[in-house]
């Protein structure tokens, strides 16, 4: 396979959890088959806890993804056919490439850590909220009890 912006030749590469990812030499983009993206999102193994800290630039993700949203449409390494551009995920302002053929994605280089902190931040609100709603509920038991 070969990378969509360049050419360049991909090759394998281990990411998470043994999961064979194909990174460009040059660019370091990557290419991931279908299903790859959600099993390195169940894996947790990566520490961002830094990047969880900090409050997200929503004006310039905004922009880029704006940016990125009017680029040229890029060719799918494995299948060849016209990828098409989506942001990913929820309102997470990163802009991915996917094939709608062989349903495998392009990540151009920082784009697989910006879906993990997105991933890891969305899955923290999620938790809270269990947390939350689990308690009031407890509370409201209890005091029918």
């Amino acid at each position: 396979m070969r990378c969509p912006h360049d050419g360049s030749k991909l090759e394998p590469e281990t990411y998470e959890a043994d999961i064979e990812v194909d990174i460009c030499g040059e660019c370091r983009g990557m290419w991931l088959d279908q299903g790859e993206l959600e099993r390195i999102q169940a894996t947790v193994e990566r520490d961002y806890s830094a990047e969880l800290g900090q409050v997200p630039d929503k004006t310039r993700r905004a922009y880029q993804a704006a940016r990125q949203m009017g680029g040229k449409d890029l060719s799918c390494p494995k299948c060849e056919g016209a990828m098409s551009k989506v942001e990913h995920g929820y309102c997470s302002q990163i802009v991915v490439d996917v094939c709608p053929s062989c349903r495998g994605i392009w990540l151009d280089q920082g784009e697989l850590q910006a879906l993990e902190v997105f991933f890891e931040r969305f899955q923290s609100v999620g938790d809270a909220r269990k947390g939350f709603w689990g308690k009031l509920k407890e509370l409201f038991t209890h005091e029918q009890a």
